[in-house]
């Protein structure tokens, strides 16, 4: 009886450990695959990211734009609701469209590197001078979109006038010769439940009309 119950105890045991073994071969198994899946994610959102971004000024692209505008548009619909204490400033969205002034000049008589260099500097200018929680894209070619969220008409007059005064400023040189660089810009907002389509086009109508004024100005719609 003692000895069927050792042989009992040691089956018992060595089933056990094989239990055990298989369970930290699974486990190590699930880990593994884990660690792989999130690879994988982060793999796939460097993509989406590369796929939204403008690899020249390093700005989102045209695009990124149209998904942060889905974004914001949606914000604001929640935004807009009747709840005791709602800010009503949380609901404003600004459009501004900003453009190059004579930018196939610049492509013309110095080059495609001088019009890629200024297009850099102007997109590091927009960076540097926004604020946080605005979204400045490229949009192709010398055209670049900004939105401005919770913000009143007038401020965001004064920050373009501030944004295109900065690029007027800016020293641009190429092979040692001074480039004088300008932008027209226009700029809107939304109005009750438009669609970006709309209010993109009502500000690059404004930015027409600074480029018919004479440019290097900015026209509010």
């Amino acid at each position: 009886l003692l000895a069927s119950m050792d042989e009992h105890q040691r089956e018992q045991a060595e089933h056990e450990q094989e239990v055990s073994g298989r369970l930290q071969a699974l486990m190590e198994r699930v880990n593994s695959m884990e660690q792989d899946a999130k690879a994988f994610h982060s793999h796939l959102e460097d993509q989406r990211q590369k796929a939204l971004t403008d690899p020249l000024p390093g700005l989102p692209n045209r695009a990124a734009l149209s998904e942060r505008l889905e974004q914001e548009v949606a914000r604001r619909h929640r935004a807009g609701g009747d709840a005791e204490g709602f800010d009503y400033m949380d609901r404003n969205l600004l459009l501004a469209v900003l453009d190059i002034d004579h930018f196939k000049r610049i492509n013309d008589d110095f080059g495609h590197l001088a019009g890629d260099k200024v297009l850099k500097i102007i997109a590091g200018e927009l960076r540097k001078r926004s604020r946080q929680a605005d979204f400045i894209a490229r949009c192709g070619g010398e055209e670049f979109v900004v939105l401005l969220p919770a913000t009143s008409l007038e401020a965001g007059r004064q920050l373009l006038e501030r944004l295109r005064a900065a690029i007027a400023a800016c020293p641009f040189h190429f092979k040692g010769e001074p480039l004088s660089i300008t932008c027209s810009a226009g700029i809107t907002a939304f109005e009750g439940n438009e669609a970006g389509e709309a209010v993109f086009e009502r500000a690059d109508q404004a930015l027409y009309r600074a480029k018919r004024a004479g440019r290097d100005r900015l026209e509010v719609a």
